[in-house]
């Protein structure tokens, strides 16, 4: 499912401007994947949810039905093929995720919420640290959910690969080569 050709199917734009609205996004995109998808043990920074509470306003708002399709049970995966490669990550509706991430030995745990319908908070619990902006786990970290819808390259129903509390992973999951949910679990097996 490609969320960023349906979101643009919507839009009345000529293809000169949705070039450029897809450039801008890869660019935004390749941004946010730096803030946010690089979790390494370290020390506590502040959060950044004062900036989007008082800037709410200027991000973009996505559909109940978008923000459904990321966190009601679901199963996300990303891709980046310039940083971080695979990544997994499991919201239920309750506000826990699970992120595995690339060789890591133990999964990434702790809540999201959403803002408005335009931005999503995460609030990853240990000693955690994104390597490219400094944003540590035990403080809400936000960024705008587009941004984020964005980033997801495939979605399924419920918790695939039985993601809890343990940490457990199924394997230390590689970068790359790029892997579907499905030849995941097919390596899970």
């Amino acid at each position: 499912m490609d969320l960023g050709k349906m979101y643009f199917e919507e839009l009345d734009l000529n293809d000169k401007d949705k070039n450029r609205i897809q450039r801008m996004i890869s660019i935004l995109l390749l941004f946010s994947q730096l803030i946010f998808f690089s979790c390494k043990s370290v020390n506590k920074n502040p959060s950044n949810e004062k900036y989007f509470d008082e800037h709410l306003l200027k991000f973009e708002r996505i559909t109940d039905e978008q923000v459904l399709s990321l966190t009601d049970n679901k199963t996300l995966r990303h891709f980046d093929a310039l940083f971080h490669g695979n990544q997994i990550e499991y919201n239920d509706r309750n506000g826990m995720t699970f992120l595995w991430y690339p060789k890591n030995k133990s999964l990434v745990v702790g809540l999201y919420k959403i803002k408005s319908n335009r931005a999503i908070c995460f609030n990853y619990s240990g000693n955690v640290k994104n390597e490219a902006n400094g944003d540590v786990g035990g403080v809400w970290n936000c960024q705008p959910l587009v941004l984020y819808l964005n980033t997801v390259v495939e979605i399924k129903n419920g918790n695939v690969f039985h993601f809890d509390d343990s940490k457990k992973v199924p394997f230390i999951l590689n970068d790359y080569p790029e892997a579907t949910i499905e030849s995941l679990q097919e390596m899970a097996k």
